[in-house]
């Protein structure tokens, strides 16, 4: 035999195992409250969003004058909110922001349909459920965060 032509290994059949797919760990319980605690916070956050644009609509003289019942929710929503959150939400209203809350759809802001960057949609999608858009300062969430409460 030459060293030009080195023997070659055929390739059994049948013997080759599947590749052992490596399982998730199981979530713990800090984590397991610390994800339903943002989620929690997050549909306070899309509800104080909803409230204060019907809000208004109402001072713009489309709806009869506010009420006080609305002005509590409105309080006890707020509540409910992180003071990181809080922050960036009265943030993007002081900025003139309407809707202030925005859904991210496919990598995009649907405020400013600008794409975000990876690691600000990693946030958004896996560790918090919302996040600052840099361009135009709507509060950005992953409606999937909405359902994971809903289905509990």
């Amino acid at each position: 035999m030459s060293d030009a032509n080195p023997p070659t290994r055929t390739p059994r059949s049948g013997t080759r195992k599947p590749p052992i797919l490596a399982s998730a760990p199981p979530v713990s319980r800090e984590l397991a409250a610390a994800r339903e605690k943002a989620a929690g916070e997050l549909a306070a956050l899309v509800q104080l969003a909803e409230l204060d644009a019907f809000l208004l609509e109402r001072e713009h003289g489309r709806r009869p004058s506010v009420d006080e019942e609305a002005l509590r929710e409105r309080q006890r929503l707020g509540a409910r909110l992180s003071p990181e959150i809080r922050v960036a939400y009265d943030r993007a209203l002081r900025a003139g922001r309407r809707p202030a809350v925005v859904r991210l759809v496919a990598s995009v802001c649907s405020g400013c349909h600008v794409r975000l960057h990876s690691t600000l949609e990693h946030k958004i999608q896996r560790r918090r459920g919302v996040g600052p858009c840099p361009h135009c300062l709507r509060l950005v969430y992953d409606p999937a965060w909405l359902h994971t409460t809903d289905s509990r």
